[in-house]
């Protein structure tokens, strides 16, 4: 059996103990909206739109708006909790499209809507999607027009080649994560100011040797870490190992940059705050002229 399927005998099970509540619940609350999200992207939307009161399950790694009660975990997108979904009544499961997930575990269930959430057009559409599934059409739009109008600005084409990549609050630096030109944060990067200094889509997973960073050579980088402060010391930590590679212009030049917070990779609607921490990261450099 599949690691990810639901045995049928539990789906049964659960879906009777629902049928046997002693009394029916009003009209009112029969019909309330019950959304349990494996996507932290998804879950920060539905709060951004106004429909956070009917999410009541997220996935493990969900950040919640502060101020917001705790809710249940329930979780990840490759690894759902189907128990603790099924105590939740859920009357709609909201996922992001990827391979491998148990969808068809999932849609036993609840009814499951699994949302494309990669390219900035596949975010769009899903942002007006969630509108309709969750009774915030209006909310959805105007996110989708933001959207929309921020990151679809090209860069100049004598922009500087940046790299964007993934930080290590810890200060590794054994191979190198960025960001793809299709990306929501590839386009976060030209709407700041710069050109993905990976040009080309190249297949396979978004990463470079250090070899391959410096053959590169981009003109700057430009490193995501999601901690919400960093202390002077912390920040050192992390840019240490840039700034040993002396094979890298970008580190020699004083090129490298840290942008810190908690929401830096986020792909839900906090990235139009990227956006802005992205810019005021580039204005921070020295002129690659």
């Amino acid at each position: 059996m599949s690691p990810f399927r639901l045995p049928s005998l539990l789906v049964v099970v659960l879906a009777l103990a629902a049928g046997c509540q002693k009394s029916a619940p009003p009209a009112e609350e029969a019909q309330a909206r019950r959304i349990v999200s494996l996507s932290p992207s998804v879950t920060e939307t539905l709060f951004a739109l106004g429909a956070g009161p009917e999410v009541v399950g997220v996935s493990d790694y969900t950040v919640l708006p502060e101020g917001t009660p705790t809710l249940p975990k329930v979780g990840t997108t490759f690894a759902p909790n189907y128990e603790a979904i099924a105590r939740l009544k859920p009357t709609l499961l909201v996922d992001q499209q990827v391979k491998q997930a148990p969808s068809e575990a999932l849609s036993a269930l609840a009814p499951l809507k699994v949302l494309p959430w990669l390219s900035l057009s596949e975010v769009v559409g899903s942002v007006k999607e969630l509108g309709r599934l969750s009774g915030r059409e209006a909310q959805a739009t105007a996110l989708a027009e933001r959207l929309q109008s921020t990151l679809s600005r090209p860069a100049p084409n004598d922009a500087p080649r940046v790299l964007l990549v993934l930080g290590d609050a810890a200060g590794t630096l054994s191979e190198v994560w960025y960001m793809k030109r299709g990306s929501l944060h590839g386009a976060a990067l030209e709407a700041a100011g710069a050109r993905n200094a990976v040009a080309d889509d190249r297949a396979g997973p978004p990463n470079l040797s250090l070899e391959g960073l410096i053959a590169l050579d981009p003109d700057a980088v430009l490193v995501l870490v999601t901690t919400p402060r960093m202390d002077a010391g912390q920040q050192a930590l992390v840019l240490a190992p840039w700034k040993k590679l002396t094979g890298l212009r970008a580190a020699r030049e004083d090129r490298v940059r840290l942008v810190i917070g908690a929401d830096v990779q986020s792909t839900g609607p906090a990235i139009l705050d990227v956006v802005e921490r992205l810019r005021a990261a580039l204005g921070t450099l020295p002129s690659a002229r």
